[in-house]
């Protein structure tokens, strides 16, 4: 749940949650004060706004339930599509909006309230550029590692071993390092 102090909103939460082509996978409850200054936000209209790195944005209107006690408005943001359309950056503006006439028209609302939150990062999917076959699974490659390590083990030992036998009156406390120059 993201919480706002005042008119600050923190999207840490939202860290390492949503990727790139997901469709309202994913739901964020949203908790604001019901009063700001002398206005009632049960009455506004609660709005998110996207805008991705390249300029691309979107809005949804988010529901909205004033809590039990009364104090506080909880929204509900499902993260649609072309929220998650392009990785990277996503820039947030979460703003309230109010007309007093009951039927708005072309102007702007009377009054707007709008709250601050940090971008957020859509991850990006890897793409791959063929299919994996059975041999390059990880079942299929632990054991390749493992003979391939029992391999070098045993190539080095025998190396050790003949290097060793090689040297006058070697000092059996000494480890003996041979650069390619001596071999």
């Amino acid at each position: 749940m993201l919480k706002a102090i005042g008119k600050y909103i923190d999207t840490l939460p939202l860290t390492n949650l949503i990727s790139s082509g997901e469709k309202k996978a994913d739901t964020v409850p949203i908790e604001v004060d019901r009063f700001y200054d002398a206005l009632d936000l049960s009455e506004f209209t609660f709005m998110m706004r996207g805008v991705t790195e390249s300029g691309a944005e979107t809005q949804t209107e988010l529901q909205k339930m004033v809590s039990s006690d009364g104090n506080y408005i909880q929204l509900t943001w499902h993260i649609g599509s072309l929220f998650t359309a392009e990785p990277g950056k996503l820039f947030l503006d979460l703003y309230a909006y109010h007309y007093e006439a009951d039927t708005p028209g072309s102007d702007p609302p009377d009054e707007v309230i709008r709250y601050q939150l940090p971008p957020v990062e859509i991850r990006e999917i890897p793409e791959g550029t063929r299919e994996a076959t059975d041999e390059e699974s990880y079942e299929a490659f632990w054991p390749q590692v493992k003979r391939a390590i029992t391999a070098l083990e045993h190539r080095i030992q025998v190396m050790t071993q003949e290097e060793y036998d090689e040297l006058e009156d070697p000092d059996p406390d000494v480890i003996y390092i041979l650069t390619e120059e001596e071999t």
